[in-house]
Order: C-alpha cells, then structure tokens, then sequence
C-alpha cells in the first residue's frame, strides 16, 4: 500500500471508531428552561427518542469537563418538576452544587415521562403512562442512560476519558448495569443501591418483627415474599398486576440480576454507601457487596454511615436541608477527582457519621430543587 493511501485510511479511523461504538451526536432544544440544565435528545439502540439534561459549560471555560451522570430512585416522576413559579428538581441538584465549574452534571428522563410529570406519589406509578409501565425494566432504563452517556461522549468540550455514574436506591442497581454496559465509564457510585439481587433484601425485611403488629397483622414473612416472587415469574411482563407498588414486568428484570453481578462485568472503580439504618435497603447487602467485590480484588471505597437512613440522614432527625447528602456527593467528587482514569487497587474507607458540609449560596433554581423535600 503506498503511504498516501495508507494515510487517507488512518486519517478514517477515528470516524469509523466512534461509529464502532455507537456514538451519535444529540441534538440540543433551544428552549431556555430557566436553570442551568439544558436538554438534549438522542436516539438509543432499541430505536426510542431519549431526552437527556446536561448542565451549560462554565463561562470562560475553554476546555473539556468530565461527565457526572446522576440516576435517581424509583417512580414516574420527571427528573424536574415546578415549584411555585420556578423549576425545581432532585438529587442531581446537590450533586451540580458540588461539582459546578469542574464537572458536567447529566439526568436522563425515563422513557413514558413528560418533563414536569408530578404524580400524587412520588416513587410508585400511580398515575403512570401506559408507555412508562411498558418502558420501565431494568434493561430498558439503562439502555436510555446508556445512549445519553454515548451521546455526551461525542459533544466537543466533554472529556470522555474519564465519566462517573451515580445512582441512589434503585438509581445504584442501574448505575451499576450502566458501568457494565459501558466498559470506559471509570467511575460508580452506588448509593443504598444493595448488593446480591434486591430479593434478598425483601426477604429480610419481611421477616423482621414489625413493632405495633398484632397476632391478626403477622405482616409478610420470607415464605410470603418467595410465593410473591412465584407469582411474579408466572407473569412476568404484566403492567396491571402490581407488587409493593409497582408492576410485575419491572419486578421481573430488576430482580433477576444485582449490583454485585453488574459491578463485576463493569472496569468502573467502585463507591459504596450506606447507612445502617435505612428501613428501604439493608445494611446485610451493603456488607455482602463489599465483601463479594473486595474478594474478587476489586477497588472499593465504602462508607457505612452509623445511624443514617435512605437518604442519609440521622435517623429521626427533623426536617431540614439534606447537607448529609450533599456532603456525601462532595466526598464521592473528590474520590473521583483523586483518581482519574488510574483503576488501580484502593482502600476501604468505613464512616461512623455523615460530615456535614460547609453552607453554600445557591441560586433560584436549585433552592427551588430542594424545597418540600
């Protein structure tokens, strides 16, 4: 082959890498939505139209901001919803506190929301689409973050070299299929997300005494949540038929898999949180997680946070500003900010407490984030 031909084909590779990989450029809406988030739609493998929120590049900055993908609980509620006459949202707020000026914060909305969709009860499906009951397994949802990493990936002032994915309760068990899926995401966070499949976790919840039970109110027991599962297998892609608030077919994917299975196919350094007292996800899993992880030699840095709940905070601690979480955000920042794309071995950090964070100005939107919750 002569030289200039063979220039001309490396001069192609880049181009044909990206294709390789499924790279496809979003297209950004122009509609100012009055806070730092800006939408972003792109199409993913299964054919579907993902809308994606990225935050606005820094002005002044001139060159290439990591990503910092952020994926929330359970439910069909948008990633932002109104607040009196502004735009509020959720965790992904916190976490554009802490990183603001140094790292892009990116949510994806779930396939079957409409921006601004607030049901009655935030975290079931009261209220749902049909498309969203449909839409919502545990393949399915990571396939739409998937696409919208991708997506980021190919924006010209994104540093794809190094991406961290956080997920919070459900959030950690598809942050952690994200990082599988994607082998050059560096770094997971799995916050209260479990450890073996959340199977484990209902059965050992349910045979826990409930205080105030009468002999007429046994509550489930291991062998009831075992039949319900049985039931669950026999119709596994009902959207009518609900378990625990929430229909057999996300039940059936969620289930059959864990953040222990997903993190091992993943190349993604790993975080781990969990507070000993949360009444939604039990410590036992945060522990078998990190045992499982660290006998494979996996690099881990864990926090099991005495005496917190879900959301991290003091157990019985009075309404207020979640700074437990915030904190915990700043902390899984600097972890990512300390290592880079270096995957090499880590420590086990154990916290007793939560450190509180040092108070911050923040502007309309994202007060307006945290209000009410």
């Amino acid at each position: 082959m002569r030289v200039g031909a063979m220039m001309s084909v490396l001069m192609l590779l880049p181009a044909l890498s990206s294709s390789a990989l499924g790279l496809q450029a979003p297209k950004r809406d122009p509609t100012d939505l009055g806070m730092p988030f800006e939408r972003w739609t792109t199409a993913d493998r299964l054919g579907r139209t993902i809308t994606f929120y990225l935050t606005r590049m820094p002005r002044g900055s001139t060159g290439r901001l990591p990503v910092a993908l952020f994926i929330g609980g359970s439910g069909c509620q948008s990633a932002f919803r109104k607040v009196g006459d502004r735009v509020g949202g959720g965790l992904h707020g916190l976490l554009y506190e802490e990183a603001r000026g140094r790292i892009r914060v990116m949510v994806v909305e779930k396939p079957g929301v409409r921006y601004l969709d607030a049901p009655p009860k935030p975290g079931g499906v009261d209220g749902a689409a049909k498309e969203f009951l449909e839409e919502h397994t545990l393949p399915r949802w990571a396939e739409a973050n998937v696409a919208a990493v991708r997506a980021a990936w190919t924006m010209p002032d994104v540093d794809a070299s190094r991406t961290l994915v956080v997920g919070h309760s459900e959030g950690g068990l598809v942050a952690a299929r994200v990082g599988a899926e994607l082998p050059q995401v560096t770094h997971v966070a799995s916050l209260a997300g479990g450890g073996p499949s959340q199977l484990f976790d209902m059965v050992e919840l349910f045979s826990r005494p409930r205080p105030g039970a009468g002999a007429d109110q046994p509550g489930r027991t291991r062998e009831s949540v075992y039949a319900d599962w049985q039931k669950i297998l026999e119709d596994p892609d009902s959207t009518t038929k609900l378990w625990l608030g929430h229909p057999y077919r996300r039940w059936s994917s969620f289930l059959k898999t864990s953040v222990v299975e997903e993190l091992l196919r993943a190349k993604a350094r790993v975080y781990l949180a969990q507070g000993t007292e949360d009444a939604n996800q039990t410590v036992a899993s945060f522990d078998v997680a990190l045992a499982e992880l660290r006998a494979r030699g996996r690099d881990v840095t864990a926090e099991r946070i005495e005496g917190a709940d879900h959301g991290f905070r003091p157990t019985g601690a009075p309404p207020g500003p979640p700074t437990e979480m915030r904190a915990l955000f700043g902390r899984i920042l600097k972890w990512f900010a300390a290592h880079k794309a270096n995957r090499g071995g880590g420590d086990v950090h154990v916290s007793v407490a939560p450190c509180p964070a040092e108070p911050r100005s923040s502007d309309g939107m994202i007060a307006a984030m945290h209000e009410g919750r």
